[in-house]
Protein backbone atom coordinates (compact mmCIF):
# COMPACT_ATOMS: atom_id res chain seq x y z
CA UNK A 1 0.00 0.00 0.00
CA UNK A 2 2.65 2.29 0.81
CA UNK A 3 4.45 1.57 -2.33
CA UNK A 4 1.16 2.32 -4.29
CA UNK A 5 0.57 5.82 -2.04
CA UNK A 6 3.91 6.78 -3.45
CA UNK A 7 3.27 5.79 -6.98
CA UNK A 8 -0.11 8.23 -6.65
CA UNK A 9 2.11 10.81 -5.55
CA UNK A 10 4.89 10.69 -8.01
CA UNK A 11 2.24 10.50 -11.10
CA UNK A 12 0.14 13.20 -9.80
CA UNK A 13 3.16 15.16 -9.19
CA UNK A 14 4.72 14.79 -12.89
CA UNK A 15 1.39 14.98 -14.42
CA UNK A 16 -0.11 17.65 -12.53
CA UNK A 17 0.33 20.57 -15.63
CA UNK A 18 -1.25 18.02 -18.07
CA UNK A 19 -4.00 17.56 -15.36
CA UNK A 20 -4.51 21.43 -14.52
CA UNK A 21 -4.58 21.95 -18.91
CA UNK A 22 -7.56 18.78 -18.49
CA UNK A 23 -9.18 20.12 -15.82
CA UNK A 24 -9.55 24.31 -17.17
CA UNK A 25 -10.79 22.42 -19.82
CA UNK A 26 -13.22 20.38 -18.52
CA UNK A 27 -14.55 23.49 -16.23
CA UNK A 28 -14.90 25.64 -19.44
CA UNK A 29 -17.08 22.84 -21.27
CA UNK A 30 -19.26 22.28 -17.91
CA UNK A 31 -20.39 25.89 -18.46
CA UNK A 32 -19.85 26.74 -22.11
CA UNK A 33 -23.56 26.97 -23.25
CA UNK A 34 -24.42 29.60 -20.67
CA UNK A 35 -23.26 33.48 -20.80
CA UNK A 36 -22.48 33.87 -17.26
CA UNK A 37 -20.06 30.83 -17.34
CA UNK A 38 -18.63 30.19 -13.95
CA UNK A 39 -20.91 32.62 -12.33
CA UNK A 40 -23.60 29.36 -12.33
CA UNK A 41 -21.02 27.06 -11.09
CA UNK A 42 -20.61 29.67 -7.43
CA UNK A 43 -24.15 30.87 -7.78
CA UNK A 44 -25.40 27.02 -7.08
CA UNK A 45 -23.55 26.01 -3.74
CA UNK A 46 -24.55 29.67 -2.46
CA UNK A 47 -28.45 30.00 -3.42
CA UNK A 48 -28.05 26.08 -1.46
CA UNK A 49 -26.46 27.55 1.52
CA UNK A 50 -29.37 30.21 1.64
CA UNK A 51 -31.78 27.79 1.21
CA UNK A 52 -31.35 25.54 3.61
CA UNK A 53 -30.62 28.33 5.87
CA UNK A 54 -34.67 30.10 5.14
CA UNK A 55 -35.94 26.32 5.44
CA UNK A 56 -34.55 25.40 8.66
CA UNK A 57 -34.92 29.51 9.94
CA UNK A 58 -38.50 30.11 9.23
CA UNK A 59 -39.59 26.83 9.06
CA UNK A 60 -38.46 24.12 11.20
CA UNK A 61 -36.63 26.33 14.09
CA UNK A 62 -35.58 29.45 14.95
CA UNK A 63 -31.92 29.48 14.26
CA UNK A 64 -31.13 28.98 17.68
CA UNK A 65 -27.51 29.15 18.60
CA UNK A 66 -26.00 25.69 18.20
CA UNK A 67 -23.90 24.73 21.63
CA UNK A 68 -20.36 25.49 21.55
CA UNK A 69 -20.58 27.61 18.50
CA UNK A 70 -18.87 30.91 18.70
CA UNK A 71 -20.18 32.12 15.52
CA UNK A 72 -23.51 32.56 13.98
CA UNK A 73 -26.06 29.79 13.23
CA UNK A 74 -26.05 31.11 9.36
CA UNK A 75 -21.60 30.27 9.86
CA UNK A 76 -21.93 26.82 11.64
CA UNK A 77 -24.49 25.38 9.05
CA UNK A 78 -22.17 27.17 5.31
CA UNK A 79 -19.54 25.81 7.32
CA UNK A 80 -20.64 22.14 7.09
CA UNK A 81 -22.72 22.82 3.81
CA UNK A 82 -19.32 24.33 1.86
CA UNK A 83 -17.20 20.78 2.29
CA UNK A 84 -20.29 18.63 1.50
CA UNK A 85 -20.74 20.40 -2.19
CA UNK A 86 -16.70 19.69 -2.79
CA UNK A 87 -17.66 16.06 -1.90
CA UNK A 88 -20.96 15.39 -2.84
CA UNK A 89 -20.29 16.66 -6.50
CA UNK A 90 -17.61 13.87 -6.92
CA UNK A 91 -19.55 10.73 -4.97
CA UNK A 92 -21.15 10.34 -8.19
CA UNK A 93 -19.32 11.85 -10.73
CA UNK A 94 -16.05 10.94 -9.87
CA UNK A 95 -16.92 7.56 -10.29
CA UNK A 96 -17.30 8.07 -14.14
CA UNK A 97 -13.49 9.14 -14.17
CA UNK A 98 -11.80 6.04 -16.03
CA UNK A 99 -15.05 5.56 -18.80
CA UNK A 100 -14.81 9.11 -18.97
CA UNK A 101 -11.18 9.27 -20.02
CA UNK A 102 -11.03 5.68 -21.39
CA UNK A 103 -9.43 7.00 -24.85
CA UNK A 104 -6.28 8.85 -22.67
CA UNK A 105 -6.20 5.01 -21.10
CA UNK A 106 -6.36 3.53 -24.39
CA UNK A 107 -3.77 5.87 -27.53
CA UNK A 108 -2.18 7.50 -24.37
CA UNK A 109 0.71 6.16 -21.83
CA UNK A 110 -1.25 8.58 -19.03
CA UNK A 111 -0.30 7.06 -15.46
CA UNK A 112 -3.64 6.01 -14.25
CA UNK A 113 -3.91 7.17 -11.20
CA UNK A 114 -3.55 10.46 -12.57
CA UNK A 115 -6.87 9.96 -14.15
CA UNK A 116 -8.86 10.62 -10.59
CA UNK A 117 -7.20 13.79 -10.19
CA UNK A 118 -8.76 15.25 -13.51
CA UNK A 119 -12.43 15.40 -12.24
CA UNK A 120 -11.29 16.98 -8.75
CA UNK A 121 -9.27 19.88 -10.00
CA UNK A 122 -12.21 21.73 -11.36
CA UNK A 123 -14.69 21.26 -8.14
CA UNK A 124 -11.51 22.13 -6.00
CA UNK A 125 -10.84 25.33 -7.77
CA UNK A 126 -14.72 25.96 -6.96
CA UNK A 127 -14.38 25.08 -3.42
CA UNK A 128 -11.23 27.43 -2.73
CA UNK A 129 -14.15 30.21 -4.24
CA UNK A 130 -16.44 29.05 -1.91
CA UNK A 131 -14.07 28.91 1.45
CA UNK A 132 -12.87 32.57 0.48
CA UNK A 133 -16.96 33.54 0.24
CA UNK A 134 -17.53 31.61 3.87
CA UNK A 135 -14.17 33.81 4.85
CA UNK A 136 -16.07 37.31 3.64
CA UNK A 137 -19.35 36.03 5.36
CA UNK A 138 -18.07 35.15 8.69
CA UNK A 139 -16.07 38.64 8.77
CA UNK A 140 -19.27 40.58 7.67
CA UNK A 141 -21.13 38.90 10.32
CA UNK A 142 -18.74 39.49 13.03
CA UNK A 143 -16.51 36.77 13.17
CA UNK A 144 -13.17 37.58 14.16
CA UNK A 145 -10.11 36.43 12.42
CA UNK A 146 -8.42 33.37 14.56
CA UNK A 147 -5.54 30.93 15.08
CA UNK A 148 -7.78 28.58 14.29
CA UNK A 149 -8.29 29.22 11.11
CA UNK A 150 -4.83 27.76 10.55
CA UNK A 151 -5.95 24.52 10.43
CA UNK A 152 -8.45 25.64 7.09
CA UNK A 153 -5.28 23.84 4.56
CA UNK A 154 -5.26 20.64 6.83
CA UNK A 155 -9.00 20.10 6.97
CA UNK A 156 -8.92 20.72 3.02
CA UNK A 157 -6.33 18.49 2.48
CA UNK A 158 -8.28 16.00 4.79
CA UNK A 159 -11.04 16.12 1.90
CA UNK A 160 -9.02 16.13 -0.89
CA UNK A 161 -7.15 13.05 -0.08
CA UNK A 162 -10.65 11.23 0.82
CA UNK A 163 -12.19 12.07 -2.01
CA UNK A 164 -9.45 11.25 -4.34
CA UNK A 165 -9.49 7.79 -2.90
CA UNK A 166 -12.83 7.53 -3.38
CA UNK A 167 -13.17 8.93 -6.64
CA UNK A 168 -10.47 6.34 -7.38
CA UNK A 169 -11.97 3.43 -5.79
CA UNK A 170 -15.60 3.96 -7.21
CA UNK A 171 -14.12 4.70 -10.89
CA UNK A 172 -12.47 1.45 -10.77
CA UNK A 173 -15.64 -0.92 -9.43
CA UNK A 174 -18.03 1.21 -12.25
CA UNK A 175 -15.42 -0.31 -14.78
CA UNK A 176 -16.60 -3.75 -13.53
CA UNK A 177 -19.94 -3.18 -12.70
CA UNK A 178 -21.95 0.31 -14.53
CA UNK A 179 -24.91 -0.20 -11.61
CA UNK A 180 -22.42 0.95 -9.31
CA UNK A 181 -23.00 4.81 -10.08
CA UNK A 182 -26.47 3.76 -9.62
CA UNK A 183 -26.44 2.53 -5.98
CA UNK A 184 -24.00 5.42 -5.17
CA UNK A 185 -26.83 8.12 -6.29
CA UNK A 186 -29.21 6.09 -4.13
CA UNK A 187 -27.58 6.27 -0.99
CA UNK A 188 -26.14 10.09 -1.10
CA UNK A 189 -28.85 11.05 0.36
CA UNK A 190 -28.54 9.06 2.91
CA UNK A 191 -24.84 10.47 3.40
CA UNK A 192 -25.89 13.55 3.39
CA UNK A 193 -28.71 13.44 6.17
CA UNK A 194 -26.41 11.04 8.10
CA UNK A 195 -23.41 13.40 7.88
CA UNK A 196 -24.58 16.27 10.44
CA UNK A 197 -24.38 18.94 7.48
CA UNK A 198 -27.92 20.09 8.77
CA UNK A 199 -27.78 19.26 12.57
CA UNK A 200 -25.41 19.20 15.66
CA UNK A 201 -23.39 15.38 15.83
CA UNK A 202 -21.93 16.12 18.50
CA UNK A 203 -22.61 13.61 21.75
CA UNK A 204 -24.58 11.70 18.54
CA UNK A 205 -23.90 7.91 19.18
CA UNK A 206 -23.55 5.15 16.76
CA UNK A 207 -20.76 3.66 14.05
CA UNK A 208 -22.10 5.75 11.32
CA UNK A 209 -21.13 9.21 13.33
CA UNK A 210 -18.42 7.94 14.24
CA UNK A 211 -16.81 6.48 11.74
CA UNK A 212 -18.33 8.74 8.70
CA UNK A 213 -15.65 10.80 7.09
CA UNK A 214 -17.80 13.26 5.42
CA UNK A 215 -18.90 13.64 8.78
CA UNK A 216 -15.52 14.17 10.49
CA UNK A 217 -14.86 16.82 7.66
CA UNK A 218 -17.58 18.91 7.90
CA UNK A 219 -17.11 18.62 11.58
CA UNK A 220 -13.12 19.84 10.89
CA UNK A 221 -14.56 23.13 9.06
CA UNK A 222 -16.85 23.94 11.43
CA UNK A 223 -14.12 23.72 13.99
CA UNK A 224 -12.09 26.12 12.45
CA UNK A 225 -15.13 28.73 12.31
CA UNK A 226 -17.67 28.00 14.96
CA UNK A 227 -16.38 25.91 17.03
CA UNK A 228 -12.25 26.71 17.71
CA UNK A 229 -11.08 23.32 18.21
CA UNK A 230 -7.85 22.11 17.01
CA UNK A 231 -7.60 18.43 15.44
CA UNK A 232 -5.42 17.16 18.22
CA UNK A 233 -8.46 17.39 20.83
CA UNK A 234 -10.21 15.56 19.12
CA UNK A 235 -7.92 12.44 19.21
CA UNK A 236 -10.33 9.63 18.56
CA UNK A 237 -12.88 11.17 15.85
CA UNK A 238 -8.92 11.57 14.27
CA UNK A 239 -7.88 8.34 14.41
CA UNK A 240 -11.68 6.39 13.21
CA UNK A 241 -10.88 8.84 10.23
CA UNK A 242 -7.28 7.27 10.15
CA UNK A 243 -8.47 3.89 10.25
CA UNK A 244 -11.29 4.53 7.25
CA UNK A 245 -8.50 6.25 5.33
CA UNK A 246 -6.16 3.18 6.01
CA UNK A 247 -9.27 0.23 5.17
CA UNK A 248 -10.18 2.50 2.02
CA UNK A 249 -6.42 2.84 0.62
CA UNK A 250 -5.67 -0.54 1.09
CA UNK A 251 -8.67 -1.98 -0.94
CA UNK A 252 -8.54 0.82 -3.61
CA UNK A 253 -4.73 -0.44 -3.80
CA UNK A 254 -5.47 -4.28 -4.09
CA UNK A 255 -8.34 -3.16 -6.02
CA UNK A 256 -5.68 -1.37 -8.69
CA UNK A 257 -3.53 -3.75 -8.45
CA UNK A 258 -5.79 -6.41 -9.85
CA UNK A 259 -6.97 -4.04 -12.64
CA UNK A 260 -3.79 -2.15 -14.01
CA UNK A 261 -3.04 -4.07 -17.25
CA UNK A 262 -6.75 -5.72 -17.57
CA UNK A 263 -7.87 -1.87 -17.71
CA UNK A 264 -7.76 -0.64 -21.25
CA UNK A 265 -9.70 -4.09 -21.65
CA UNK A 266 -12.37 -4.03 -19.50
CA UNK A 267 -12.98 -0.46 -20.59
Amino acid sequence: MITWIIEVIRDNVKCLNVSLSMAKKELKRAHSKSDLGWFWAIAKPLMYIFMFYFAISTGFRNAKEIEGSVAPYFIWLASGIVPWQFISDLLVGGATCFVRHKSIIKHFKYPYTAIPTIPILPKLFIHFIMVGVLVIMALLMGVRPSIYWLQLPIYTLLAFVFIYVWVCMTGLLNVMSADLVEFIKTIRTAFFWLSGILFNTRGKKGAFFAYNPIRYIAEGYRNVFAYHVWIWEQKRLLFNFGIVMILMTAFTCLLYRRLEKRLPELL
